[in-house]
């Protein structure tokens, strides 16, 4: 077992890394939440096998009802937080209450915004099943459900949300060994990101053990799951509320959200945000941060995991960079980015709009 403690302005909270602990979690909740009464929100995915595994060790007097989502970014917006309340409502959860959010970082999101809202505020436990939700998304309180875009069917990434800090986190490796190997290379983006801003020997881990990582091997997963959560834990104790070095957590998703939400990409968040990091890389090389070697060198990083590098098809740059604009990172007319140097990343807001078309034309496909 490792446990990871996460300082907040809302309280402490641990991150536990321990396998097959799903099958005991009542005691580690129990330690963690005083609620009595619980909802869980389960990805449907995983509704009968993970979440089946938590609901019976915390009870059937505990958990007073669950509520299964569908993990589509189409469906990450106010109508599933909705059917959340109301299942609340239906279950009399109270303010001493406590959402239980079982699944990936989508989940977890819908789940945390819900929690964060209800009743203004009930506690909530974080249980990913993913890689990409253990590194990241379930770590740092950040919450959020996506926004209809004026004027177009796409839909705005995060833009509605609350910071609300988990009760608990907790990390059971063994349900990686289910995840499809299509999911576990989508988190392998984010330690990537997470070695690129701040950890360059993460960087080096995840390069030389690629093979092993990306079919899951146990021994490379346990070895990566605490360094790559160490930097997320780091960062977000230093800045909460991303008001400066947190920021750094976005590098390539400025990039991500713009095409992950197109449906017809068929794009993982993960995959998404490997090809926004291949952008944010070329866009510094066009500002001078870094070398084309620095930009080639993510790129095989990337490639060797079996993750995306360039867009699956041509899409319209000027519909891209509008896109961009409803950043919620953007200030007035400024595009805030996160862009690799050729040791960390800086956050820069007068990259010129020349710099970011050249880097998503480096990212389409050819021909």
């Amino acid at each position: 077992m490792s446990i990871i403690s996460v300082s907040s302005s809302q309280g402490s909270y641990e991150v536990v890394i321990e396998r097959g602990i799903l099958g005991h979690s009542d005691r580690a909740v129990s330690s963690a939440t005083p609620a009595g009464r619980m909802l869980m929100v389960v990805d449907q995915a995983v509704g009968a096998s993970h979440g089946g595994a938590v609901r019976a060790s915390l009870g059937p007097d505990r958990v007073a009802g669950v509520v299964e989502i569908t993990a589509e970014e189409p469906l990450k917006r106010m109508s599933t937080v909705e059917r959340i309340w109301q299942a609340c409502l239906q279950v009399g959860l109270d303010r001493s209450g406590a959402i239980i959010a079982v699944g990936g970082g989508l989940t977890g999101d819908v789940a945390g915004f819900a929690a964060a809202s209800f009743m203004r505020g009930v506690d909530v436990v974080q249980i990913p099943t993913t890689l990409l939700s253990m590194v990241d998304a379930s770590i740092g309180g950040k919450t959020g459900i996506n926004v209809p875009l004026p004027g177009s069917d796409r839909l705005g990434k995060n833009l509605a949300g609350a910071f609300w800090a988990p009760k608990l986190v907790l990390v059971d490796p063994e349900t990686l060994e289910t995840l499809p190997r299509r999911e576990l290379r989508s988190g392998l983006a984010e330690c990537v990101k997470h070695g690129v801003i701040a950890d360059r020997g993460l960087l080096a881990l995840i390069g030389s053990h690629a093979e092993l990582l990306a079919q899951g091997d146990r021994a490379a997963i346990d070895t990566l799951l605490p360094r790559s959560i160490e930097v997320k834990r780091a960062i977000v104790q230093a800045d909460e509320h991303e008001r400066g070095s947190r920021m750094l957590l976005n590098l390539g998703h400025t990039f991500a959200h713009a095409i992950e939400p197109i449906t017809d990409l068929d794009l993982t968040h993960g995959e998404a945000v490997a090809i926004g990091m291949c952008a944010a890389a070329w866009c510094a090389e066009g500002c001078g941060l870094c070398s084309i070697e620095d930009c080639e060198s993510l790129t095989r990083t990337l490639s060797s995991l079996g993750l995306p590098t360039s867009m699956p098809r041509a899409e319209p740059i000027d519909a891209l960079c509008d896109a961009m604009r409803y950043d919620k990172k953007a200030t007035g007319d400024r595009l805030r980015l996160v862009l690799p140097t050729r040791d960390a990343a800086v956050v820069r807001d007068d990259v010129p709009p020349g710099a970011v078309r050249e880097a998503w034309q480096r990212v389409m496909p050819e021909g």
